[in-house]
């Protein structure tokens, strides 16, 4: 139990640091009204969609590095931690090219709708913040995916103080970043803070990890650098499937969102009713990161026995301290929402509120699922993790929130027609479902024999 506390503590210390980065974009954005804020909405999906890739060899990096260290193999641990940075980087560069390419038409189609009551104005405004956000963020890539490549270096090697500390810097110069350019550059003044300080973070992150020796910039260590950012790649080509469907379902909620009335608000809502509930995501995730590394040290050195006695510990302590903050934001949900946005964007108190509410009821699920998700990805059986989600997100969440939202969903008159509550009831009940077949797939223990390809 004591090394679980000692793995999640950081994690969940990281996790409310990197909760704080949004709450001060948020805040500070909102004085920009709710305009500013719908934008951030359909941005923070997409940025988790092009992050997919990243979270996906983030994956690979976990499973590889943490099995081989814990069979001893520290060479080549070391192997694929820096092939890992480097693979980052590359993709960084492609996947920018790639949305600049594309340009600003897919991201203002997803944040407004024609068929809403929005004003022409207000249409502009908000799309225009929205590519004006993008832009900026899509600079940045190379940064980001080195940052997510170096974070899951650390974590696979148990060394997860070290992403607390990252994030300490990161959220200094974000504040100053967001004080100095908001004010002259508006939304787009937010963007470049997060890309200059995920640079610094992913510079800072690099030169600790070799200083470690975690990664060394030697020919002995890149040997076979394409063969083995493939395995990588391809062992996390499932999770950043997961990442991808869930944050292409968000996307999708929130184009449905813009055909319900007053849909800016709605999205406003959204936004800063997922940034209040990242707080609760904080232990989950962070019993998820420590259940991961366990699982992999464990597996690696055939101890199955205790990778899974480990993986209940940790799924105990989420459980815990799921349930008493599901209690504190069902009752008291207006705290969260006003300390986001202070008295900026009145309208949103009222849909966020219950938007929090409604989700609370989900805290439960959300961390047996998150924390079965850590021992799937551990364990490098992540084609069942994005199975599981895929069919959550897509066949259980999108059907039943279009069912719960509108009175007639596609002229089948079918319908509650229940508005945004729909919408929120909906991903809390496919939460549950999620969690579920996670546990199934825990129970079943197929998750224990995953093979590792190896170069």
């Amino acid at each position: 139990m004591r090394i679980i506390l000692l793995l999640a503590t950081p994690v969940m210390v990281t996790n409310l640091l990197h909760t704080l980065i949004g709450f001060v974009d948020v805040n500070m954005i909102s004085v920009l009204g709710a305009a500013a804020l719908a934008s951030l909405s359909v941005n923070r999906s997409s940025f988790w969609l092009l992050s997919s890739v990243f979270m996906g060899l983030g994956a690979g990096i976990i499973a590889y590095v943490a099995r081989l260290t814990g069979a001893g193999e520290h060479h080549k641990a070391r192997s694929y931690a820096t092939v890992g940075i480097v693979t980052a980087i590359v993709l960084g560069v492609a996947i920018a090219v790639a949305g600049l390419l594309v340009g600003a038409r897919p991201i203002q189609f997803m944040v407004t709708s024609e068929v809403g009551d929005l004003s022409a104005s207000m249409l502009e405004l908000t799309r225009r913040y929205a590519w004006d956000y993008m832009r900026v963020i899509l600079y940045g890539l190379i940064g980001l995916g080195v940052q997510f490549a170096a974070v899951s270096v650390f974590n696979s090697l148990g060394r997860t103080l070290y992403p607390m500390w990252l994030l300490i810097i990161a959220n200094v110069a974000n504040f100053v970043g967001n004080w100095l350019l908001i004010e002259r550059y508006q939304v787009a003044g937010c963007a470049w803070s997060t890309t200059i300080t995920t640079v610094i973070v992913a510079g800072v992150a690099v030169y600790l990890l070799t200083r470690q020796g975690a990664i060394v910039w030697d020919r002995s260590l890149l040997e076979r650098p394409v063969r083995r950012a493939l395995e990588m790649l391809w062992l996390g080509f499932p999770a950043s499937l997961q990442v991808g469907f869930r944050a292409l379902a968000g996307l999708v909620l929130i184009k449905i969102i813009t055909l319900l009335p007053n849909s800016v608000v709605g999205q406003s809502a959204f936004v800063v009713g997922m940034m209040a509930e990242s707080l609760a995501f904080m232990p989950g995730f962070a019993f998820s990161v420590a259940a991961a590394t366990l699982t992999g040290q464990n597996l690696g050195a055939r101890k199955e026995g205790q990778a899974r006695t480990a993986s209940l510990y940790c799924l105990a302590f989420s459980q815990v301290i799921m349930w008493a903050m599901g209690v504190v934001f069902f009752f008291h949900p207006e705290w969260f929402i006003v300390l986001f946005i202070r008295s900026n964007a009145p309208e949103v108190v009222a849909p966020a509120s219950d938007f929090l509410r409604i989700l609370a009821l989900c805290f439960p699920g959300l961390g047996l699922g998150m924390t079965m998700n850590g021992v799937l990805r551990g364990a490098g059986d992540t084609r069942a993790a994005a199975l599981i989600t895929m069919t959550a997100q897509w066949i259980v969440r999108i059907p039943l929130v279009a069912l719960l939202a509108f009175e007639n969903v596609l002229g089948t008159g079918l319908g509650l027609g229940l508005g945004l509550n729909g919408i929120w009831w909906g991903m809390t009940l496919s939460v549950y479902v999620e969690a579920s077949l996670a546990y199934w797939r825990f129970n079943s223990g197929a998750w224990a024999r995953i093979k590792l390809a190896q170069s």
